[in-house]
């Protein structure tokens, strides 16, 4: 099954949002690799061989992924020019953000939780690659006993926790978390090119869960009554 059709844009601008209604696509939008190739070609049109030379890699590992992602109409082609009687093409992102379908993770879907699952482990696979090679490539400060405090633009946050709130606690929580993601996210800005910004990975998430209190209610539940 084919992704739903793209509607076209003027001037080659990607489109604001682009909603995965299948599984097949989900599988080929999960792959960490195509990520990063996604997230290259979303402002601007990139070359094959431009793409490869950021990501350090050999344009021939790449052939496949942008097949890959152009098949299914997450990626397509702008511009093609001829360079050494070759045809060069331009690629750019369909959309400025990519959303699922949440009908692809429900029980009672054709596929079950393969959808959530898929989606799960290509965008936890992408952060932790993302974070190990930040920390190998020093771009990351971690924190030791005898070294210095970092200032906090330079370190890694990560943080497991649970939460114990009432109905109304977590719908302002929803809501002032969605805020303040949405303040400092602009999916339609370029780099402004100043040579102190930085990119920052985010990966949030934030759900009800099924596992029980690890704490006591009351007194009572303390004393055994």
């Amino acid at each position: 099954m084919m992704p739903d059709s793209v509607p076209k844009s003027p001037s080659h601008k990607p489109i604001p949002e682009y909603v995965v209604n299948d599984l097949d696509t989900l599988k080929v939008l999960a792959d960490p690799l195509r990520i990063q190739i996604i997230e290259l070609v979303t402002h601007e049109p990139r070359t094959v061989k431009h793409v490869a030379a950021v990501l350090d890699l050999p344009p021939t590992k790449l052939y496949y992924h942008i097949k890959l992602l152009e098949e299914h109409q997450l990626i397509r082609v702008v511009d093609t020019r001829i360079v050494s009687g070759i045809v060069e093409k331009q690629y750019q992102a369909t959309a400025l953000s990519y959303h699922v379908n949440k009908a692809l993770f429900s029980p009672a879907s054709p596929s079950g939780l393969e959808g959530l699952d898929v989606m799960l482990r290509g965008l936890f696979d992408d952060a932790k690659t993302d974070i190990e090679e930040s920390v190998a490539a020093g771009v990351v400060d971690v924190q030791t006993p005898e070294m210095p405090e970092m200032p906090l633009n330079r370190t890694l946050m990560i943080a497991r926790n649970t939460l114990y709130l009432r109905p109304e606690q977590a719908e302002a929580f929803y809501q002032r978390l969605g805020a303040l993601i949405r303040e400092f996210v602009n999916s339609d800005a370029k780099l402004s090119g100043s040579p102190d910004e930085k990119t920052y990975g985010l990966l949030v998430t934030l759900y009800p869960s099924t596992r029980p209190a690890a704490r006591p209610k009351d007194e009572d539940q303390i004393n055994g009554q």
